[in-house]
């Protein structure tokens, strides 16, 4: 089964549609009390996302099954934003800095976010405003040329595999870790794939239900 694709925005359109039909689906395909509970709680998070996402933003959402062993959780966006306007948004606050990426998914809302940039850009403005690292050293790009392409792939997989690698010298990837500890998505979804190709950036969430 395969829901109705459904437009998420900043404003927060789209926001119940997403969630009930995330509901219906649920019931639709049979899952049990705690999957769909799980399955709602994914949804939630990843609609929660969009509406922190910077303005002007919006996407698809919707949600399918996969033989019945797997839901797979979708959001898709093209977007003409550019760093001027994030840039715009640090300057009107009062420390000028970028503290955006805060908690996993703060983390993955960056990216999705950066998707968008370019990557000598975004590097650019990390160091004019500082804040919080997305740590793309352990980013567990699937291409290692990512920081000079606009096409890369991220994992959950292998984010949480560098990052506890890394805990123990490195207070960064320490604070990274707890944070996946904290969080909802990553402790209940058996994936999470960023995926960025030109102007389109997709989120996939995987939860087993076999």
């Amino acid at each position: 089964m395969v829901t109705n694709k459904i437009i998420l925005d900043s404003s927060g359109a789209g926001m119940e549609e997403a969630l009930s039909a995330t509901d219906r689906f649920s019931v639709s395909e049979g899952l049990d009390r705690r999957t769909a509970l799980h399955i709602h709680l994914l949804a939630e998070e990843t609609v929660g996302m969009v509406r922190a996402i910077t303005e002007e933003f919006s996407a698809l959402f919707w949600i399918e099954s996969v033989e019945k062993s797997k839901v797979l959780i979708h959001l898709l966006a093209e977007t003409d934003m550019d760093m001027d306007k994030k840039r715009a948004l640090i300057e009107t606050s009062d420390s000028k800095h970028n503290y955006a990426a805060r908690g996993f998914m703060g983390k993955i809302r960056e990216l999705i976010e950066n998707g968008m940039y370019k990557m000598d850009e975004v590097g650019k403005l990390q160091a004019q405003y500082g804040g919080v690292p997305l740590m793309y050293s352990v980013m567990g790009c699937v291409d290692s040329s990512y920081a000079q392409t606009i096409n890369y792939q991220w994992t959950l997989g292998q984010y949480r595999q560098n990052v506890e690698d890394a805990k123990e010298e490195d207070s960064a990837a320490q604070e990274a870790w707890d944070e996946l500890e904290k969080s909802i998505v990553a402790n209940i979804a058996d994936d999470v794939k960023v995926s960025v190709k030109g102007s389109s950036v997709e989120l996939i969430i995987e939860k087993d239900i076999a």
